[in-house]
């Protein structure tokens, strides 16, 4: 024990210490030098970012934008069509009922379904029966 013991006491060798400087310094140089190229990829990582976002701003914005202009040219459509289906000033337009079919029941005429438009068509899904069926005869209010 003792023998172990004086040789924790002795001092290091100077040319043991002066390696063990130098070994730490080459550590701590080593570590700056990582450190320096650490901090250089996370300053160009923030230089990129905004560009980043933009590019992932623009790809999700692009869809929306396209659907909105998709509902702007049918909004239009529908206008048009609604001011011609309208009367004139001072126009007076009568509506008569339609007459019985053989089948019993009062049908307006199919449509091509790509000719409505695409609202329309998604609102009936396809489906040929999806017209507005009347619900009764029609009757004068002055003949009652």
């Amino acid at each position: 024990m003792q023998a172990e013991q004086s040789v924790e006491r002795e001092p290091l060798p100077h040319w043991l210490e002066e390696l063990e400087q130098q070994a730490a310094e080459a550590r701590l140089e080593l570590e700056r030098e990582q450190s320096a190229a650490k901090l250089a990829e996370l300053e160009t990582l923030l230089a990129d970012l905004p560009g980043i976002f933009e590019r992932k701003f623009s790809q999700r914005l692009q869809p929306v934008l396209e659907r909105q202009q998709l509902l702007m040219e049918e909004n239009s459509r529908l206008r048009l069509q609604v001011e011609r289906l309208l009367p004139a000033p001072g126009e007076v337009r009568l509506r008569f009922p339609q007459g019985q079919q053989s089948s019993g029941s009062a049908t307006p005429p199919q449509p091509d379904p790509e000719s409505l438009p695409p609202l329309l068509r998604l609102i009936r899904g396809g489906r040929p029966d999806a017209w507005p069926q009347p619900t009764a005869e029609w009757e004068d209010p002055k003949r009652r």
